[in-house]
């Protein structure tokens, strides 16, 4: 029971200390909005908004052991949208993050972190996200050129 009152004294003493700024620590002043300035950032690989609403960008492509090439893009669609997955190659998606479900031909696959799915050459997916957060996909695509 002692031991428990001194936990409790010694963790309420640290709180306060920390909210009031004791020993020069504590929690940061609000930005001034007059002098706030967003930070000129810009990734290499920006996501881009494609026409349904879902933006993608490239993360990887190579042109080298002709005839083939290799192309890795992500997808990020938003909650409660859906899109078209068409490409020229065959395909190998990855599911990173979010819930959804994709329609292979006759196929439903339900979609959810670490689930892979593959599209052969020509074939198209219908992927709808289901989920309250982004669903973000990698697509591995491999084609002859």
């Amino acid at each position: 029971m002692f031991l428990r009152t001194c936990v409790v004294t010694a963790a309420a003493a640290f709180t306060l200390s920390c909210a009031t700024g004791g020993n020069g620590t504590g929690l940061l002043k609000p930005a001034d909005p007059a002098t706030a300035k967003p930070s000129p950032y810009q990734p290499d690989r920006p996501f881009v908004a494609q026409n349904d609403g879902a933006m993608a960008r490239p993360v990887f492509r190579t042109d080298t052991g002709a005839p083939y090439g290799a192309d890795v893009h992500d997808l990020l669609v938003p909650p409660g949208k859906r899109t078209t997955l068409s490409h020229d190659g065959v395909v190998v998606v990855d599911t990173r993050e979010g819930a959804g479900e994709a329609a292979v031909g006759d196929r439903q696959v339900k979609l959810e972190p670490g689930v892979t799915f593959g599209l052969s050459q020509g074939q198209t997916a219908t992927v709808q996200n289901s989920g309250r957060a982004p669903l973000v996909l990698r697509l591995y695509v491999v084609t002859v050129r």
